[in-house]
């Protein structure tokens, strides 16, 4: 009886496959990702990013994600597209996850530098009326509050709501942003 159940339990274990490690220091991801921006009208603003994660210490982790964004700006009948390109850094904190860290919530803080492109750099518009500015630098901080959950191994899932503030923005200096992205661990 002890060697028929000894071979049940090797056989089970055997076909089981045992789990990988997760959130392991120096280990790195490749992330990408799509966000919206809250209240978005009938035209599509969105948000581009890719970039890279370096695990710490207790599932705390660095990254560093270029990004694309698209807004517009009502102009009479015209809308007038705002690009800006960013360059997003900072340290996202563990705050909670379930006990083999499937399932993770992160709180993370950013600095942001990049360049807002107006109205594909042309100054003037299709009624004749000049622009004052085409394009400038903008700087600013970032807050980012993530769900984020293991599918495989290697393949994690993140939801995420963020609220960026950006001086010198043509648009204003707050832009909440909800998204979703995947990552893959390597």
């Amino acid at each position: 009886m002890k060697r028929l159940l000894i071979a049940m339990l090797l056989i089970l274990t055997m076909g089981s496959k045992s789990l990988a490690q997760q959130m392991i220091p120096k280990q790195k991801g490749f992330e990408i990702s799509y966000s919206v921006f809250s209240g978005s009208s009938e035209k599509q603003k969105y948000v581009l990013a890719a970039g890279l994660v370096s695990y710490k210490r207790n599932g705390n982790y660095l990254f560093g994600i270029g990004e694309y964004s698209r807004k517009y700006y009502e102009y009479r009948e015209y809308d007038i597209p705002i690009d800006t390109f960013l360059f997003n850094g900072g340290y996202s904190l563990y705050i909670w996850g379930d006990s083999m860290r499937n399932v993770n919530f992160n709180l993370s803080v950013s600095g942001l530098i990049g360049y807002e492109k107006i109205n594909r750099d042309q100054s003037e518009l299709y009624d004749g009326s000049l622009l004052n500015s085409t394009g400038n630098f903008v700087y600013g901080t970032a807050g980012k509050l993530s769900l984020e959950s293991y599918l495989t191994e290697h393949l994690v899932f993140i939801v995420n709501g963020q609220l960026c503030f950006l001086q010198n923005s043509q648009l204003g200096n707050l832009h909440p942003l909800i998204g979703a992205g995947i990552r893959y661990n390597f």
